[in-house]
C-alpha cells in the first residue's frame, strides 16, 4: 500500500480532514496538532517515545502514523508490533533479554517519518525498526536506514524500488519488507482474472499523482493485456478527493468492461461501486490491498462479487486475539504483517547468539551490521504464511484473494484462494 505525492502545503490539509477520524481512535492516536503558525515551514509531527535509557532490554522502534490520513492503518499496525513484542516476552524473550517496543506515533507526511527514524537512529538506541505503512513515509524512514546502516522492516508498504533499484538492480541493503511489491500484486491479479474470471475487457481506473494507484494499474495492465489476443484494456484516471465518477463510468460502459479495475483506497472503491450499480455497469470490481476495510462498500456496492488482492488472509486466531485486547476489528494484513516484521526481527537477533551489555551499547553500530546480515538468512512460518527474503529484501511468496460477496444486510468478505507459492 502506497500513498500519494504531496506538495508543501497538502499535509496540512490532511491533518485537519482526518481530525475526526483519528479523534476516535483513543490513546493510540496522536493529539490535534496546534494552531498553525505563520512561518512557511511544515513542522515535523511526532509524539516519541521518552524512555529510551538502557535497561538491558532489546530495543526495536516502531514507526507508524496515528494521525493524518495514513491513521488507521498506522494504528493497527502499531498494535501488530505491540502484540507480537508481548507474546515474545512472555515466551522468554530473545535468549534471556525481553524486548521493549519504541513506539513513534507520527503524521502521515514523510518529513514525520524521516524525524522519527533519525531519532531511533541517534538516540534510542534501536537495533531496528520496524514501519511503515505507506510508501512515501517507508522510503522516508529508508533514507536513514541506509545513510546510518540500521535495519529497517516494512509491513505493508508495496512500491517497489523501496528494497532496490529497478533500473540500476541495486538493492538497499538495510530495507526488507514482509509484503509484496505492488508489481507482484498486479502481476497475480492478472493471471487470476485471465484465468479465473476469463475476462476478456478490462477498465483501469486510478487516481493521478498517488503512485500505489498508477505503479500497481500500470503492473496490472502490462500482465492483462495480449496485443495479439483477445485482451485488452482501457485506461481511465481521476483526481485526489474527486467523489463523482460519472464521466469516467460513461466511457466504461461504452468501452463494454467485462471487469473494472479500482486499484484505490476502500473509500474510491465504494464510490465506483454506488455509481457504477446506479449506472448500470455490471463489470465485475477488482481491487488491490488499500480495499482491506470494515468500511468497504458499508453504503453500497455491487450486485455481483468483486474481489482484491491482499497480502494474506489474516489468521482467525490473531484476529480474536486483536479483538479481545483492543475491542476492535483488525483491517486486512496490517496488523498480523507488522507482527511479523518484528517476528522477523527477533528470529535474526536470535541467531546472533547471546548479546553483552556493551554489543548493546559501545558495539551497537557492529550489532546492527550483524542483525542486517542475519536478517537476510532468516526463515519461518509466520502469522502471515512462509517470511524469507530474497537477494533485494522481499519476501517470496504468493498472493490472497478475497471475494467481497453481497448479502441480505451487508457484504461479506471471503478468502476465495491463495496465488503462487504460500
Amino acid at each position: 500500500m502506497d500513498s500519494s505525492i504531496m506538495t508543501r502545503d497538502l499535509p496540512r490539509i490532511a491533518l485537519i480532514l482526518a481530525l475526526p477520524l483519528a479523534g476516535s481512535c483513543s490513546r493510540d492516536a496522536l493529539p490535534p496538532p496546534g494552531p498553525l503558525d505563520s512561518r512557511d515551514t511544515v513542522q515535523p509531527l511526532v509524539d516519541m517515545p521518552s524512555e529510551v535509557r538502557f535497561d538491558g532490554a532489546l530495543p526495536i522502534a516502531s514507526i507508524f502514523p496515528t494521525f493524518g490520513r495514513f491513521a488507521l492503518s498506522g494504528i493497527q499496525s502499531h498494535r501488530g508490533a505491540r502484540m507480537a513484542v508481548d507474546d515474545l516476552n512472555r515466551r522468554g524473550g530473545v535468549r534471556g533479554r525481553s524486548l521493549k517496543l519504541l513506539e513513534y506515533r507520527t503524521g502521515s507526511y514523510f518529513l514525520d517519518a524521516r524525524f522519527a527514524a533519525e531519532d531511533a537512529v541517534s538516540r534510542s538506541g534501536a537495533l531496528a525498526m520496524v514501519g511503515s505503512n505507506a510508501s512515501s513515509l517507508s522510503k522516508a524512514m529508508a533514507e536513514v536506514a541506509e545513510a546510518d546502516r540500521m535495519v529497517q522492516v516494512s509491513n505493508v508498504s508495496t512500491a517497489q524500488d523501496l528494497t532496490w533499484n529497478p533500473v540500476t538492480g541495486a538493492s538497499h541493503r538495510y530495507v526488507f519488507r514482509v509484503c509484496n511489491s505492488d508489481v507482484v500484486l498486479g502481476r497475480l491479479l492478472a493471471e487470476f482474472v485471465k484465468e479465473r474470471l476469463r475476462a476478456t475487457r478490462v477498465a483501469v481506473m486510478y487516481e493521478v499523482g498517488r503512485t500505489y494507484s498508477a505503479k500497481l494499474a500500470k503492473s496490472f495492465i502490462e500482465h492483462f493485456q495480449d496485443p495479439k489476443g483477445p485482451r485488452v484494456t482501457a485506461e481511465f484516471s481521476y483526481l485526489p478527493l474527486e467523489i463523482d465518477f460519472g464521466s469516467q463510468l460513461r466511457e466504461v460502459g461504452a468501452f463494454g468492461a467485462d471487469a473494472l479495475f479500482v486499484p484505490g483506497s476502500f473509500t474510491d472503491a465504494t464510490l465506483v461501486a454506488m455509481q457504477a450499480r446506479r449506472s448500470g455497469i455490471r463489470a465485475t470490481l477488482l481491487g488491490g490491498d488499500a480495499w482491506s476495510s470494515q468500511l468497504l462498500f458499508k453504503r453500497g456496492g455491487p450486485t455481483t462479487p468483486a474481489y482484491y488482492v491482499n497480502h494474506c488472509f489474516p489468521p482467525l486466531a490473531f484476529l480474536e486475539a486483536y479483538r479481545a485486547r483492543y475491542g476492535e476489528e483488525a483491517d486486512g494484513c496490517r496488523a498480523p504483517l507488522a507482527y511479523d516484521a518484528v517476528q522477523a526481527i527477533a528470529a535474526a537477533l536470535s541467531s546472533l547468539g547471546p548479546l553483552s551489555d556493551e554489543n548493546l551499547r559501545s558495539g551497537l553500530a557492529v550489532t546492527r551490521e550483524r542483525l542486517r546480515d542475519a536478517l537476510a538468512r532468516v526463515a519461518f512460518m509466520g502469522k502471515t504464511g512462509s517470511i524469507r527474503f530474497d537477494e533485494h529484501g522481499d519476501v517470496s511468496r504468493g498472493v490472497a484473494i478475497s471475494e467481497v460477496v453481497p448479502g441480505p444486510h451487508a457484504y461479506e468478505v471471503r478468502p476465495y484462494e491463495w496465488l503462487g507459492a504460500h
